[in-house]
């Protein structure tokens, strides 16, 4: 049997080493007491996916983490923020990232997703605890501990089991199934099929070209699709997102999983190559160069908010962990007591986790629903509810951090919000929680569309009705 848990240190399971996993990896890596694993059944940092976008609420973790330097100098700032109709042309040109860089303190950057990965894994202090090609096939719960067996046979035993990998997470599957044996019906149908995709999504990667901008986001707005560009100065990272699944289905649920080949990337791409993506390009410029492109089903990852949130998440479930971890070694000095924490302790660290952190995750859900319809002209209402930078900038400073890591964060010209474990003991429970930093949001309150409401709606109602007058020669009923 391979990486047996000693006994000693607390130690995680970790399986899936993408933006989450690895950044748990590092959070875990500074929490005195605790050890961890990392398990990812494909080779570190695959050559798939496009890009990733690091806004001021990712950055502040990776400043926190040592990163934020290193990856900085890795890319170019983005500078204007452009959105076109579907003739291509530009309605108006801001500088929507940069504002919220100003307001945050961070600068907002863009990468291939690869070299994100690859940089939060070398600069890992001990990569040995990251193991590839580490296939789970089996999860055994024993008494306070667990063992995941890898589909070699390997065994790697640990305290707790977290997945990071992904929608169609093995993890969470291998849990299920033992929920329904403890206790038939504890996972409904319902809750397994409210994971849905409801556009597809053609993405790659093309090397820079002069027409969309240096260092700059271009959205083009067309009838039932809309494309969104990102430019740096050796590349572009396109992604189509189209209001059409397969076989004319409005929506795909949980356990259907979609999958499409290169020549289904190819035929849906045919389609949309005459179309104005500026004034001097069409689509087929750049498909026609492009080094990557994939097609995948989606939800509503619109604006990457994504791979900030996968590290939002990895920051509060890290620091519930060394909450109860650090709880337990302190509470005595007998040296017969256990130091690690119980189920119980455990189960109240993802009970708190979750609690805290859902509402914080649905608000930015339901922003990604709003721009995704937004741009493609998917409902009236869609417009109405669309932030500007100053509401995103707000929505960042009440981001989490890790509450064990001393640092010097950055400052913009908004403060960013005091967490809950920030305030002193006698204002915790009457203190009244900012957005994100309780859970306690507006959107849980029922008021999310009086929240995201801005000056920037009436902008969006302009480029909805000049945008939709330009209609689109596809018929993609």
């Amino acid at each position: 049997m391979d990486g047996l848990g000693t006994g000693g240190r607390f130690k995680v399971i970790i399986v899936g080493a993408g933006v989450a996993g690895l950044t748990l990896a590092h959070a875990f890596d500074k929490a005195a007491g605790i050890d961890y694993v990392v398990l990812d059944k494909h080779p570190v940092a695959p050559a798939w996916g496009s890009s990733i976008s690091m806004y001021p609420n990712g950055c502040r973790i990776l400043d926190q983490l040592g990163l934020y330097d290193v990856l900085l100098a890795k890319t170019a700032e983005t500078q204007a923020f452009h959105l076109r109709g579907s003739d291509g042309k530009t309605y108006t040109t801001s500088p929507f990232l940069k504002e919220i860089s100003d307001r945050n303190g961070y600068v907002a950057m863009t990468f291939e997703r690869k070299d994100f990965l690859q940089t939060l894994y070398d600069n890992l202090p001990d990569k040995s605890k990251v193991i590839e090609h580490a296939r789970v096939a089996r999860i055994i719960e024993e008494a306070s501990r667990v063992k995941v067996v890898l589909a070699d046979g390997a065994v790697h035993e640990g305290d707790i089991v977290i997945g990071c990998d992904g929608i169609h997470s093995a993890v969470r599957e291998l849990m299920w199934e033992r929920a329904h044996r403890l206790c038939p019906g504890l996972i409904t149908v319902g809750e397994k099929q409210s994971i849905t995709a409801t556009y597809t999504c053609l993405t790659g990667v093309a090397p820079y070209q002069y027409g969309l901008g240096a260092d700059a986001v271009s959205a083009v707005s067309h009838d039932g699709f809309s494309f969104l560009f990102l430019t740096q100065p050796d590349h572009i990272y396109f992604f189509l997102f189209i209001k059409k699944l397969p076989g004319g289905q409005k929506v795909s649920k949980y356990p259907t999983r979609l999958r499409f080949t290169e020549a289904d990337a190819d035929s849906e791409a045919a389609r949309f190559l005459d179309c104005p993506i500026s004034e001097t390009l069409v689509f087929g410029d750049v498909w026609k160069t492009r080094t990557r492109g994939v097609l995948r089903a989606q939800g509503h990852a619109q604006r990457g908010f994504g791979g900030n949130l996968a590290m939002e998440s990895a920051v509060v479930l890290a620091n519930e962990i060394y909450a109860a971890v650090d709880r337990r070694r302190h509470r005595s000095d007998d040296e017969k007591e256990e130091k690690k924490p119980g189920d119980d302790e455990i189960r109240r660290a993802f009970q708190s986790y979750q609690e805290s952190h859902m509402p914080r995750i649905k608000l930015f859900y339901y922003l990604s629903w709003a721009w995704t319809r937004m741009q493609a002209y998917d409902g009236w209402g869609c417009v109405l509810f669309v932030p500007g930078a100053k509401q995103v900038a707000v929505l960042m400073a009440s981001a989490p951090k890790l509450r064990f890591v001393p640092f010097d964060e950055g400052a913009g010209t908004l403060s960013w919000a005091k967490q809950k474990w920030e305030l002193p003991a006698e204002k915790k429970d009457n203190n009244e929680p900012r957005i994100g930093s309780s859970g306690r949001t507006v959107f849980s309150k029922g008021l999310v569309f009086l929240f995201v409401i801005s000056a920037f709606m009436f902008y969006s109602a302009g480029v909805w009705s000049l945008g939709r007058g330009v209609r689109s020669p596809l018929d993609l009923a």
